[in-house]
């Protein structure tokens, strides 16, 4: 993963997000990429669940 890169948190998931940080080789700072979505905010997220999203 890589700062930019765009994911879902699981396989098949609905939302998509961006990745904000890479704090270290287990985890990453992720933010929806849904402006509109509610309660928007980056959080942690761990690196071997996130799968690369689909180009849209």
């Amino acid at each position: 993963m890589h700062v930019g890169d765009r994911v879902r948190l699981v396989a098949g998931g609905a939302s998509v997000f961006e990745v904000r940080d890479v704090l270290d080789p287990q985890h990453a700072l992720v933010e929806s990429v849904d402006e509109n979505a509610p309660g928007r905010y980056p959080f942690l997220a761990r690196i071997v669940y996130l799968v690369p999203a689909d180009p849209e």
